[in-house]
């Protein structure tokens, strides 16, 4: 085998390495979670025994089909999306989590003193892969309506959250852990900018 013969397939194998694992066509599930920003002890209980119920949100994007997409670098795509495809259910989940873990009592199946819900208008990650890196950018926007059940007052909040970051090597947890930071740190706008008043969600 020729010299140059030799170098141009140990280049292509040093390509094929960088550009990180292929699952081209394949969509990508991705777990997002809850986390603790700046690593957060769970908070002081808000509003004593007040009974918050978080449900589902309604998808108000105007594509539903998937959350985003990686180009690789030769070409092809990767779809991500979420379980079960409902980015709605998702929210709830995390936002009942983190609401939890920030100290207010969360109980879906009891009888809520207030109400959460909302619709989602943007839940997106993407990723662009280039030679010897992997740009990631996510965003999110979510209106939070939350209900009153003592005198059906209504407090509404859009929570908006963006992020991206650089990767040499990618993986589709580089996607997940990101949007999943993105998501709770918006979030944080909602504890910060409301309080408990007589079993009644209140803007401070």
């Amino acid at each position: 085998m020729g010299g140059r013969t030799f170098r141009a397939i140990m280049i292509g194998m040093g390509l094929m390495t960088l550009t990180g694992c292929s699952t081209k066509g394949q969509v990508v599930t991705l777990d997002v979670q809850a986390v603790a920003p700046g690593g957060d002890a769970a908070g002081k209980a808000m509003g004593g025994d007040t009974n918050v119920a978080v449900g589902s949100f309604e998808d108000g994007r105007p594509q539903k089909n998937q959350i985003g997409v990686r180009h690789h670098l030769f070409g092809g795509e990767t779809p991500f999306d979420v379980a079960g495809g409902k980015p709605g259910e998702v929210v709830g989940r995390v936002m009942g989590e983190y609401l939890k873990r920030k100290g207010w009592s969360i109980n879906p199946n009891g009888a809520p003193d207030v109400a959460v819900s909302g619709k989602i208008l943007d839940f997106s990650a993407d990723a662009d892969s280039k030679l010897f890196s992997t740009e990631i950018t996510v965003r999110t926007k979510v209106v939070v309506e939350a209900m009153n059940k003592a005198d059906g007052s209504i407090v509404r909040m859009t929570l908006n959250g963006d992020g991206s970051q650089r990767v040499f090597w990618f993986e589709p947890e580089d996607v997940q852990k990101l949007l999943s930071e993105v998501l709770t740190e918006s979030l944080e706008k909602l504890v910060v900018n409301t309080k408990m008043e007589d079993r009644q969600l209140r803007l401070k």
